[in-house]
């Protein structure tokens, strides 16, 4: 099984669920940047609520994901600061940054090289052992969507596509099933797991960037909570057009 999705910056527990479940993830690296998407940035939950985490790039019209530029004026160490401040009472919150500090601060020129970093950072984290796979080296030609992600699935030999809920809304499952693609839908949003946050009296806070989860639960107990959750959705996931 595989899933596929344009590389995300400390992505949310519902795309590290498909790093522990999946056999590839591949990053889809090679489609347009959409500014304001989830490329450079992810939330975090702060005393005065949800903020924003945001990488800068410097972004021109129709460039590529893996053509966007860290701008100069990045800093990672107020990123590691606010992530400190946010978290500073939470009992694991060292042991999330020992493992994103070393990425961030690494130097990196392009956005792609650091999501992909930090994810398979989290992914060891974790305790994942898919494949991951950057869709620009497969060498795919630019075709319709759903023919293009048939191919992604062929390059990496898979043939079960894992796939958001979000991509129903273009995802043709009867033209993936011409090529032997079958497709299981993930509505994680619905079962996101529930957890003690910081900043309690806030109410839980959902769809937050992984950091929320391994800050109050640490990166073992992060990985149980979301194999335990997957275990009791799989055999009810809808399936779509099976070849």
């Amino acid at each position: 099984m595989i899933h596929i999705e344009q590389p995300p910056f400390a992505p949310w527990l519902g795309f590290c669920e498909a790093l522990l479940h999946c056999d590839s993830v591949a990053f889809y690296d090679d489609v347009q940047y959409t500014q304001g998407g989830w490329q450079n940035r992810n939330r975090i939950k702060t005393p005065e609520g949800p903020a924003w985490m945001t990488v800068a790039v410097t972004h021109e019209s129709g460039q590529l994901i893996k053509d966007t530029r860290i701008a100069s004026s990045f800093d990672p160490d107020t990123l590691l600061r606010q992530i400190r401040l946010a978290y500073a009472r939470t009992a694991h919150v060292e042991e999330a940054l020992n493992v994103l500090r070393p990425v961030l601060e690494a130097g990196h020129e392009w956005l792609a090289d650091l999501n992909i970093d930090l994810i398979t950072a989290i992914a060891t984290a974790l305790g994942s052992r898919a494949r991951l796979l950057r869709t620009s080296e497969m060498k795919i030609p630019a075709v319709g969507k759903s023919e293009r992600l048939a191919q992604i699935c062929a390059a990496a030999g898979e043939r079960v596509l894992w796939a958001g809920s979000g991509t129903r809304e273009y995802l043709d499952t009867d033209e993936l099933a011409l090529h032997q693609v079958s497709v299981v839908w993930n509505e994680f949003t619905p079962r996101h797991p529930q957890y003690v946050q910081a900043w309690p009296r806030q109410g839980f806070v959902p769809c937050l960037s992984v950091i929320d989860a391994v800050c109050a639960l640490g990166w073992a107990g992060t990985a149980a909570m979301l194999r335990t959750s997957f275990a009791s959705y799989r055999p009810h996931a809808e399936r779509g057009t099976v070849a």
